[in-house]
């Protein structure tokens, strides 16, 4: 069973905590019912946490669950109870980015806004290593220079998963273009290599362009995770010197997803991109 949060633990806890509010009962009062520690009763509901099912039962019928209630709760536990998502190198990864990981690896859509550098999931290996090496103290600890380059490949086979292929939509601040990370001949392939990706069906690449002038998105990398789920509640993230951090304050969410959004309405086109990508790449780095 995966440690920690996980997407399948947390949907377990809104449809349990709809339960308890009903029943009046505080987490303490239902841990007090069920044998159970309180710590128990708020991690399942925070999605921090699976309980062992004897336990998970009990806390359903104390509070009084009705049979579909219980039905639909069992079989999110069972859901939760497998590992959805293998995350390799997970020991080299901060809290923060492997729960994005985890995410990303459930997500079927993908709407990224990089301000300053080329979209980790679009970054060649070296890429990612000269950036581990030149960043060595916001990295997860020993190793992950040496393992970046097979972290980005493992993130980038979704863009071929099968059946159904991750749909991204990345922009890119046009000055990350400009950023020579490691040598020009890195960066003349790395600006190739988003040339063959993004001409992939499911991806959608663009330039949120110098002409464009300022935006929202100054402050760090934003990424935005929808799933197959309708009912599912889109997750976003942000990138600071902290490292990645989810945001699940409501009023926050709009606001980001209203920045992504209005950074599209005045990027590039795809073919644009394309063309002003080709450009930097042979002017600059030819």
């Amino acid at each position: 069973m995966a440690v920690g949060t996980t997407r399948a633990k947390r949907r377990l806890g809104r449809h349990v905590k709809p339960i308890v509010e009903r029943a009046g009962l505080k987490p303490a009062e239902v841990a007090a019912l069920v044998k159970t520690s309180k710590d128990t009763v708020n991690r399942l509901l925070s999605g921090d946490h699976l309980p062992r099912y004897p336990t998970f039962l009990a806390i359903m019928t104390v509070l009084r669950a009705t049979e579909a209630e219980l039905a639909e709760g069992t079989a999110l536990w069972e859901r939760a109870n497998v590992d959805a998502v293998v995350v390799e190198h997970a020991s080299t990864l901060w809290s923060g980015y492997l729960r994005f990981r985890m995410d990303e690896g459930e997500a079927t859509g993908e709407r990224s806004l990089d301000p300053a550098l080329i979209p980790g999931i679009l970054q060649l290996g070296e890429y990612a290593e000269e950036l581990g090496r030149r960043s060595q103290a916001l990295t997860a600890g020993k190793g992950w220079t040496a393992q970046a380059a097979a972290e980005r490949r493992e993130r980038q086979r979704l863009l071929s998963r099968q059946p159904h292929p991750l749909q991204l939509h990345a922009l890119i601040d046009e000055a990350a273009l400009y950023r020579t990370v490691g040598s020009r001949e890195l960066m003349a392939r790395q600006l190739t290599h988003l040339l063959t990706v993004g001409a992939q069906e499911n991806v959608t690449l663009r330039l949120a362009s110098f002409d464009a002038g300022a935006y929202g998105a100054h402050f760090g990398a934003l990424v935005l995770l929808d799933y197959p789920e309708p009912d599912e509640p889109l997750s976003v993230y942000v990138e600071s010197y902290n490292g990645t951090r989810v945001v699940e304050d409501k009023r926050a969410v709009g606001m980001l997803t209203a920045i992504w959004e209005e950074a599209a309405q005045f990027a590039l086109s795809r073919e644009q991109t394309a063309q002003r990508i080709r450009e930097v790449r042979d002017a600059r780095y030819g």
